[in-house]
């Protein structure tokens, strides 16, 4: 029997910060396939890296996707305790967003239109989310210190430039994530399985 995963957005109250409201790891999984939550523990023995105070994490193409990057940074950077996470989408999936998170147990603040603040495990996330066509906005979007990426190449595919753009944009000793690409860029890459992307090119590195 096939597994399915299904996403409906609902009207969700804030309920403000609350550094003790821990996510439901039985309702996490609801939400993930179960090979990609098994699929985590391959991150678990991986080096510990490196970050700024406070680190950005832009995120294009994010779709309703939370929870991938909260488990990302929640494994690689054990020591972090304050991120502010940057998500773009082409549809607004803010929505779908806020349900996912009162779905699995964490308690967020929203203070201003498109934006969040929640404690995932003790680290503080502030969240805004960006609607619109990336190609268009990116000489927008400020420097960050994480790129993280999933699932984005056939949209990428179509604009050859792409990836060195958002190179340029990494900081330096910046971090990238991604499930496809950049392995022509001049990163540092740290030996990662294969098996967490679906197209068999994962790749984190750090930028020279």
């Amino acid at each position: 029997m096939g597994f399915l995963i299904s996403y409906e957005e609902r009207k969700v109250k804030a309920k403000g910060l609350n550094k003790f409201a821990k996510p439901n790891p039985e309702k996490v999984q609801e939400y993930l396939f179960p090979d990609e939550y098994r699929n985590f523990s391959l991150l678990l023995d991986l080096p510990k890296l490196d970050y700024p105070k406070n680190p950005v994490l832009f995120y294009p193409g994010c779709g309703a996707d939370i929870l991938f990057p909260l488990k990302y940074i929640e494994i690689l950077f054990p020591r972090l305790r304050n991120i502010t996470f940057i998500f773009n989408d082409a549809d607004h999936n803010f929505g779908l967003i806020k349900t996912i998170l009162d779905e699995v147990g964490v308690s967020f603040k929203e203070s201003k239109k498109n934006y969040l603040q929640f404690y995932w495990n003790g680290i503080l996330i502030n969240l805004k989310f960006i609607q619109g066509n990336i190609f268009q906005l990116l000489p927008k979007i400020p420097a960050f210190d994480i790129y993280f990426e999933r699932a984005f190449r056939i949209m990428k595919d179509e604009h050859p430039q792409y990836e060195q753009q958002i190179y340029q944009k990494l900081k330096s000793k910046g971090i990238l994530i991604s499930d496809s690409g950049f392995q022509h860029l001049p990163l540092e890459k740290v030996d990662v399985s294969q098996e967490l992307s679906a197209y068999r090119e994962m790749i984190i590195g750090v930028k020279k």
